[in-house]
This record gives structure tokens, C-alpha cells and sequence, in this order.
């Protein structure tokens, strides 16, 4: 092996095996200094999962599953689960709002909870890792055409197939955060109104009448 390509492989090898600490700051979230100081930038550029859960009371729950993904679909969602009663969607996350506020149109809704969770930290993480990764990834294909002899070859691509495979399963898993964070998950459940019976209405009644002993509107 020539001395030059001896010591880019073990560069190389150092580089691509070592588990550094990345710091996340305003030039690898893609913020310059002056756009971080400008309303709203930083809440613009930060990675948030949303998503949300509906409970609704319909007297055909059966039918509220198509619709939902119907509407969902109106807000440029898709399906992901529909079961005979409920149905989870993706819908954009920019589009969650506007969605959330159409969902009464589907049943009157007794439940309801929206969550946020930021992972802008581990997604900015994750992109210098990838990026770093894929840099000594093309740093190894170009060795390989400069490999001299079959021992030179065979050196590089061992390393070449170790640091591709990292970098495909790194990159399905930056793939799958950045879908998590564009596109937020709603899941719907329908069922019937909930009617109290003959010995419910009393106590309905006993309670509206104590009721008025105490509080007068």
C-alpha cells in the first residue's frame, strides 16, 4: 500500500469509528446570528412533534372512521389505522390547527388533548452525525479508486461496507424524525351518546335541585 493512501485509510478509519459529542449551535441549526434575534426565528426553526387525540360522540359511530379520513384527506393527510370505531391520520403539522377545528363537524366532542414534544436538540444531532458520516463515506469511494492492489481494495471496501451500512441506518432513522415532525399524528375515537336511563334522570333531577338550593343563576 503507498504511504499516501496508507495514511488517509487509517485517517479514515480513526475518524469514521470515533463517537464524538456534537454541541448544537446557531450555525448548525442553519440560524445566523442575526435572524436569531429576529420574533418568532427560533420558534420557526425548532423540530416539534405534535400530536393529538379526539374523543366524539355520534349516533353512527361506524361511519365517523371514514369521514375523518376523509377530512383528513381535504387537509392533504392520509390514513395510517382505521378500525370499525376510530381512525388514526397524518396530517401536516402546519395544517394540525385548521384541521382540529373541523374535526366538531365529524361529532360533538367530549374529549380532547393536543401534546408537543421538541427534539430540536437530537435533530440537529442527528444531521451533523449524518453529515459527518456521509463526508468519510465519500472520502473512502475515493480511496478506493486510488487503490494500487488488491490488498489496497480489499482494506478500503471492508471499511466502505462497515460505514455504508451505518450510514443507510442512520439515515432511515433521520428520514423518520424529520416525517415525525412534519406530519402530526390525530387519533380519533367515535361512540354513542351516553343517555342516562329511567333511575339516571332522577338523580339527574335530584342533582339540578340541589343544585338550585345552593345557586341561583
Amino acid at each position: 500500500m503507498r504511504p499516501l493512501l496508507l495514511v488517509s485509510f487509517f485517517v479514515l478509519a480513526a475518524c469514521s469509528s470515533a463517537q464524538p459529542h456534537y454541541r448544537t449551535a446557531d450555525g448548525l441549526m442553519g440560524i445566523s446570528s442575526e435572524a436569531a434575534g429576529a420574533p418568532g426565528a427560533l420558534e420557526a426553526s425548532r423540530s416539534i412533534i405534535r400530536s393529538a387525540l379526539v374523543e366524539l360522540e355520534r349516533e353512527d359511530p361506524d361511519k365517523g372512521p371514514g369521514q375523518a379520513v376523509a377530512l383528513a384527506k381535504t387537509h392533504g393527510g392520509y390514513a395510517q389505522r382505521i378500525t370499525s370505531e376510530s381512525a388514526t391520520v397524518r396530517v401536516p403539522a402546519e395544517h394540525l390547527d385548521v384541521f382540529l377545528g373541523a374535526v366538531p363537524g365529524l361529532g360533538k366532542v367530549a374529549k380532547q388533548s393536543v401534546t408537543a414534544e421538541d427534539i430540536t436538540e437530537a435533530h440537529q444531532d442527528l444531521k451533523v452525525r449524518f453529515a459527518n458520516l456521509e463526508r468519510v463515506r465519500e472520502r473512502y469511494l475515493a480511496l478506493l479508486q486510488q487503490a494500487a492492489t488488491v490488498e489496497d481494495t480489499l482494506r478500503v471496501e471492508k471499511e466502505l461496507e462497515r460505514v455504508t451500512a451505518e450510514y443507510e441506518s442512520l439515515k432511515a432513522r433521520l428520514e423518520g424524525v424529520e416525517q415525525q415532525v412534519a406530519l402530526a399524528t390525530v387519533s380519533l375515537e367515535f361512540k354513542r351518546p351516553v343517555r342516562p336511563g329511567p333511575v339516571g334522570w332522577v338523580f339527574y333531577g335530584l342533582g339540578k335541585a340541589v343544585k338550585w338550593l345552593f345557586v341561583w343563576d
